[in-house]
């Protein structure tokens, strides 16, 4: 009776641990939980950064270009302001800044662009074209070269501006569109953070 008793209070255990938690409600467009697709490109500061040792961090995965004079700014503040409203830190929450133009986009031009942005840590990500194609491709990200003006080298990038946030096991959860309202963004960070 005793052994029985212990392998039904066992299995009990086990099947508790494996319930399912409480459904979380986003703003967003919710995602099944899904691993994020990885990569590794050079950050800011010129180092490699991978998305992969991001675990246990929130994510809050955007691109665009440092040359765009309107959605990526604003966008990017909205999404620095609201991380930190939702009670991140750097050890808990970044800010993942792809560039689609790595051609302008260097290292050195990334950090100077993402240092203009306060709240949250901002971590700006370039690579070759191949590469920064590459993860365009697992996001299903959009972008486009527009031809130059006239007698100007000048030129600029139509993409799409979606921001993808990740939770801190690594899975995408939540899709916002640029146009999204910040207290959204706040109120699925910080759903995430918990």
């Amino acid at each position: 009776m005793r052994r029985s008793v212990a392998f039904l209070a066992a299995a009990w255990l086990a099947s508790c641990a494996h319930a399912p938690g409480p459904a979380q409600h986003f703003t967003g467009t919710a995602l099944p939980p899904a691993a994020a697709p990885d990569f590794t490109l050079t950050s800011d500061s010129g180092k490699p950064w991978t998305l992969s040792a991001q675990h246990g961090k929130v994510v809050a995965l955007f691109f665009g270009f440092t040359h765009c004079d309107d959605t990526c700014p604003d966008t990017l503040a909205k999404l620095a302001s609201a991380l930190h409203r939702a009670g991140a830190t750097p050890r808990t929450g970044v800010v993942a800044f792809v560039t689609i133009d790595p051609q302008r986009d260097n290292a050195r031009a990334m950090h100077a662009y993402v240092r203009k942005f306060s709240g949250a840590k901002i971590v700006g990500l370039t690579g070759t074209q191949a590469e920064i194609s590459s993860v365009e491709q697992h996001y299903k990200v959009w972008s486009q070269k527009l031809a130059a003006k006239p007698h100007s080298d000048d030129y600029d990038e139509a993409h799409s501006a979606f921001t993808f946030l990740i939770d801190r096991n690594g899975n995408e959860r939540v899709v916002h569109s640029d146009d999204d309202a910040q207290r959204d963004y706040v109120s699925d960070m910080r759903t995430l953070l918990q």
